[in-house]
Order: C-alpha cells, then structure tokens, then sequence
C-alpha cells in the first residue's frame, strides 16, 4: 500500500480550527514536509491549488502557494519521492500545463504525475472571469475528458489540431516532449467522476469513510475492466496518531471544539452551488447538514474539512491501516497531519514498523507513482 502526503501549501493545511494558531504556507514548511516524508519512506507529496479562500477567523486557504513552481523547487532537493502538482483545469491551458509537466519530468527525472482538478468553487473562478457559467457543473467531466486527450497527444506527439466547443487548437506545438509516462490522477467521487477517471485511466482520490472507500473503490475496479484501463482507488484521510487512544480522541476532541464556524460556512455555501449531487461537495454538504461542528471526526467533521480521520494510538492506527489494506482495490492512502514534520516522523517510525501491508517495501522499488499505483505482486 502506498502512502502519500497532502501537503499545506495551503495556510492552516486541512483543519478549519482555532485549536491550530494559524500559519501561512511556506517554502521551508513544505520542504521539510516533504524531506520528512521522503526520509520515512513516504511515496509521494501531493500539492493543492486554490485562488480563494474561506476566510472566517483563521483565514482557511485565504494564502496558497503556486502547485507547479513548488513541485519544481521540491523535485531539486529530493531523490526518491513522487511529486503531484495540481492543474485547475478553468485557470490553466493544456498547451502550458502540458509543457510544464514534461519540464517537471525532466527536472525530476520522471518523478512527477499530475493532479486534474476540475473546479465546483464558482467563486473562485469567477473573481478571475475563468467561470464557464453554471452549465460548467455537468459537463466539467467531459471538458476535463477532452483537456487530458490534449495533454497526452502534446506529450506523446509534440502536437495537435483539436477542434471542439471547448477547445481550439491549430497545429499547436509542445516540446521538449516528456521522456517518461506522466500518470493522470483525479478526486473522481461522482458517478461522473469515476467514468472520468476510468476513461483515462490512473489513480482516484476519494474522501470518504472506509467502508464507502471500498464501495467506491469496486465501483471503479469495475468501470477499469468495462474501459480496459488500469486504476487505482487512494483514501484522502487525516492522521491523528498519538501515544493512547484516549490521547488522540483528545486532540480531535480539541479540534473539533475550536472549528472556525466562519470559514465552514463559506465553504458549505460554496458547496451548496454544486448541481452535481454525488460528487465531493455531496461529502462537504453531508458533513455541514448536521449542527456544523457535530459530526464524528472519523466519519466526517467539517473541523477537518468534511475530511474523515483515522484516530487512536500508534497500534490503534495501525490495525485500521491494515484494515483497510486489505481491500485489494484500495492501492493506498493520502494523508494529512494536524502536526506535519513531527506527525510524519512519528508516523515512519511509530507506526509503520507494525503495518503488515508494508512488509516487504521497499520505497526505491516500490515507491512513488508510476503506472496507476498498484501494489507490488
């Protein structure tokens, strides 16, 4: 099983709470979170990208740093790790993130795969003038089908002529070509999204407790084999991993408490415009339907982003890993941390030692992204 890191390059990471004091991304955070991860055996950091935040008390997201230029700065100073910069598919061409992909290859020397995000936050897209109108809703899998089949032609060819109502391109050049496969992945939670993914083939995120992980995870086993691509499912889950159980049930207990009401409800209302109604927004949705902040934080809270947690000691954490491990449809975890450098060490040292589905891993064989991530015979 793989594990990767969700890496804050977003201010405040993935907790809407002021039980956290609140911090800006930085180079030097993100660097030794990844140079951490890279020293535990970690696979791959994945980068986010927003343009706006949510604001409320803590200022959630209001500061992100650029996806693409720190993945370029992190592939310099690392050796071994996969690295994930995000393309939000309205704000950037496939003519430009195609070329920067294949310069991130070379930098990285075939290290790097590449996050498609499609875009539900309106708001955020039309501060730019990027907003598609609502229609964007329902048709952004298929304006997100047609933007990989350019990058891959680009990547593959140096070139393409494609002619369609999203897109028009003339004999449009790209090189240097890239030397190695760049795999595509997605956050494909919706019916949508998981034909998408199962069109291109390669990894999906989902955000969802485990046992709609595995529902998830066979539908899209499913869809590969109709499509006769490969793919993966990952669990997006925080980590909440500390001494006893009843230490770390006290660390949520505390987050939870100090959600950023504010910054939640931007997010909810945000959300609530998404005509899609099984997609990841559904999951945020669900999560802010209750009293805000009174959901269970391994189900989901939107404390933690509507995110769910796996919570309890070293050993604890560890039997729920393996549990989930052995779906063999789940191909590995993206986690987050409340506490990152520290919550990464103590992860590689504290808990992977007694993790089953890593006997045997080998990070320099087995690591990072290539192909769609499935797990070593």
């Amino acid at each position: 099983m793989k594990f990767g890191v969700f890496l804050p390059n977003g201010s405040n990471g993935y907790l809407i709470t002021k039980a956290i004091p609140p911090y800006l991304p930085t180079w030097e955070l993100n660097r030794d979170v990844t140079l951490e991860a890279e020293r535990q055996g970690l696979d791959f950091v994945l980068s986010m990208m927003k343009f706006r935040g949510f604001g409320g008390e803590t200022g959630f997201w209001d500061a992100c740093m650029e996806s693409f230029t720190l993945m370029a700065s992190l592939a310099a100073v690392t050796d071994r790790i996969g690295l994930v910069p995000t393309t939000t598919i309205l704000a950037l061409h496939p003519a430009y993130v195609a070329r920067m992909m294949a310069t991130l290859d070379d930098v990285s020397d075939g290290r790097a795969a590449l996050n498609i995000v499609t875009g539900w936050n309106k708001p955020e897209y039309k501060q730019m003038g990027l907003w598609r109108g609502d229609a964007y809703y329902e048709q952004r899998y298929e304006y997100a089908l047609e933007y990989v089949q350019i990058l891959r032609a680009l990547w593959r060819e140096g070139r393409v002529t494609h002619k369609s109502p999203f897109f028009d391109l003339e004999d449009c050049s790209c090189l240097p070509t890239p030397e190695h496969e760049i795999p595509i992945i997605s956050a494909g939670q919706s019916n949508a999204g998981r034909r998408f993914v199962a069109q291109v083939g390669g990894h999906n995120f989902v955000m969802a407790p485990p046992e709609r992980v595995h529902a998830l995870a066979a539908d899209l086993d499913s869809l590969g084999a109709e499509t006769g691509q490969d793919v993966a499912t990952y669990a997006l889950l925080h980590l909440v991993a500390e001494e006893t159980d009843a230490k770390a049930e006290q660390v949520c207990a505390d987050i939870v408490a100090g959600g950023d009401i504010g910054a939640i409800q931007t997010m909810i209302a945000s959300a609530q415009l998404d005509t899609v109604e099984d997609g990841t927004t559904e999951q945020l949705r669900r999560s802010g339907a209750q009293e805000l902040l009174g959901g269970d934080a391994e189900e989901a809270n939107m404390a933690f982003m509507g995110i769910p947690a796996i919570v309890g000691s070293y050993e604890t954490v560890a039997r729920k890993i393996d549990a989930l491990a052995t779906d063999p449809n789940v191909a590995g975890i993206l986690f987050s941390w409340p506490d990152w450098v520290s919550g990464i060490r103590r992860f590689g040292e504290r808990v992977i030692p007694l993790l089953e589905c890593r006997r045997g891993w080998d990070p320099e064989r087995d690591g990072g992204l290539r192909g769609a991530g499935r797990r070593p015979a």
